[in-house]
């Protein structure tokens, strides 16, 4: 069994450097139609501001201890809820920061075909109610009742992070996904990546086999003033349509 786990562990490191390193790579080039929320975006990084960010990470005299201590305490007695995450989120030290993420779940019902999905974002500013959204992923489930848990955190400011998984019908999708604030998000569900400079919404679809299918769609909740009609626009989509009538979808 201690073999088992050191593998387990050796397998998840990995897969950390892995989607660090892509990130990286992938964020050397910026976004050639950057959206008009994108544009609004304050304040504007680049390479020399997220490496000085990078620095303060690094400097303990500008941690914040007293957030520090309260991620230890709440790791002590949560420590099973956060271990059991695709990626366990143990506490680290941080510089000072403000910054405030969300994530929205949400159902969409359509007949007898039920999606399940979540949308990963940041406020605007801390005194804003506006959310900027930078994933939703959705997955097909008809079960209204089918378990997802989502993570999202701040903690590694100015990039957003988060992860999560969904149980389906015999199918356990786990996803990490990562943005970054020069213009790069990835999402990567069970091994497959997504570069979501390519389309913010991500859907999949469990097959009978026990494999999956998917969709990237370039539409995003901020392209809309009611999130309903987010949700009209997806599940009215030609190629989610055609996808929902699919024998070998699960049932």
């Amino acid at each position: 069994m201690e073999k088992v786990a050191q593998y387990s562990k050796m397998t998840q490191n990995l897969l950390i450097l892995f989607l660090a390193g892509l990130l990286f790579y992938s964020c050397q080039e910026q976004k050639n139609n950057a959206s008009p929320t994108e544009n609004i975006e304050a304040p504007k990084w680049n390479i020399e501001r997220l490496s000085n960010k990078a620095t303060q990470h690094l400097d303990s005299t500008q941690w914040d201890l007293t957030l520090f201590q309260q991620d230890i305490d709440t790791y002590y007695k949560y420590t099973e809820i956060f271990q059991s995450y695709p990626l366990n989120k143990s506490p680290f030290p941080v510089a000072v920061y403000d910054y405030a993420v969300s994530n929205t779940t949400f159902t969409i019902e359509n007949n007898e075909v039920i999606f399940k999905g979540v949308c990963i974002g940041e406020y605007e500013n801390l005194d804003s109610d506006i959310i900027i959204d930078k994933l939703c992923l959705l997955v097909l489930t008809n079960d209204a009742e089918a378990e997802e848990t989502t993570l999202v955190d701040s903690r590694n400011y100015p990039y957003l992070t988060a992860q999560g998984m969904f149980k389906v019908q015999g199918h356990e999708f786990d996803w990490v996904f990562s943005s970054s604030p020069d213009g790069c998000s990835i999402l990567l569900l069970n091994m497959k990546l997504f570069d979501l400079r390519f389309g913010e919404t991500i859907i999949i679809y469990p097959q009978i086999d026990k494999s999956f299918l998917y969709e990237q769609i370039e539409d995003s909740p901020n392209d809309y003033e009611n999130f309903d009609d987010y949700k009209a626009s997806i599940i009215n989509h030609p190629k989610v349509k055609h996808q929902m009538n699919s024998e070998r979808n699960i049932k």
